[in-house]
């Protein structure tokens, strides 16, 4: 019978081969050099309201903003007394590719409060710098009319911060003109018990260009899917990808989420 420990080692010995392959798979397609040592990162969402149209997993059911301008510029909670400093993360873009940039603000309860810097996506919105919780919803969004801290037009959200999670409810995110992202594997599960089926798509695709389909899946009655990537899906620099479901009924209440390896490229 095999140890934990061998058995640990020989999972690491994998991912690490895998890992390999997708570097020497980079150089080869995109001739690329890249480094391997940075950051990974683990992504989820969930939408508690999905039904027979598709739509992206995020916390309010809209599809997330991708601009050609940096046109997202505010933020405000639906609590008048929330001050708390959160964590922003997302992109600029500047002739048509993106960088990664990270910035914190200041709550100033409803009050719409402008971006130090405007984005042109935002992937994250958490909660991490603060001792308390906030008692409201955080949005950041494109510039709009904003009643009780949230933006009157649904298709300006760039992203939500719900105040039960402290963190954003977004399946997807983009990468970097300077990075590719490897990712190692997905899930997607149906919540609660509830007779229903879905199926889903895991969608790439460049900035400023439509998004393809990568791969799909379909589940049912509090069924799940995890898949492990083998070879690893390496998505190219200067892309979003984002997971889309669509369901059979109403009202279903669906989460994924995708984990992976950032990859700097350093030639």
């Amino acid at each position: 019978m095999i140890s934990l420990q061998a058995k640990y080692i020989e999972d690491i010995q994998v991912a690490h081969t895998g890992l390999e392959h997708a570097v020497a798979e980079i150089y080869s397609t995109y001739g690329h050099k890249v480094r391997i040592n940075r950051k990974s990162l683990h992504k989820f969402g969930r939408y508690e309201q999905l039904g027979t149209a598709k739509t992206a997993i995020t916390y309010w059911g809209g599809d997330p903003i991708r601009s050609a301008t940096n046109s997202i510029t505010h933020f405000s909670s639906t609590d008048a007394a929330d001050d708390q400093v959160l964590r922003v993360e997302g992109m600029t873009i500047s002739g048509g590719m993106l960088t990664f940039v990270a910035q914190n603000i200041t709550l100033n309860g409803q009050t719409k409060t402008a971006l130090a810097t405007p984005l042109a996506r935002c992937m994250r919105i958490a909660n991490v710098l603060s001792v308390t919780e906030t008692t409201g919803d955080v949005y950041v969004y494109e510039d709009d009319t904003v009643t009780g801290g949230v933006p009157d037009t649904a298709t300006k959200i760039a992203n939500l911060m719900p105040a039960e999670y402290q963190s954003t409810q977004f399946a997807g995110t983009s990468v970097a003109q300077t990075n590719y992202f490897i990712v190692s594997n997905y899930w997607v599960f149906l919540n609660k018990k509830q007779t229903a089926a879905a199926d889903i798509e895991f969608r790439v695709g460049a900035a400023g260009l439509g998004m393809r389909v990568a791969t799909v899946g379909s589940l049912n009655n509090n069924s799940q899917i995890t898949h492990a990537a083998d070879p690893y899906y390496i998505v190219p620099p200067n892309a979003d990808l984002h997971i889309y479901a669509t369901a059979n009924t109403t009202g279903v209440d669906i989460s994924a989420g995708f984990a992976g390896y950032f990859a700097d490229i350093v030639e």
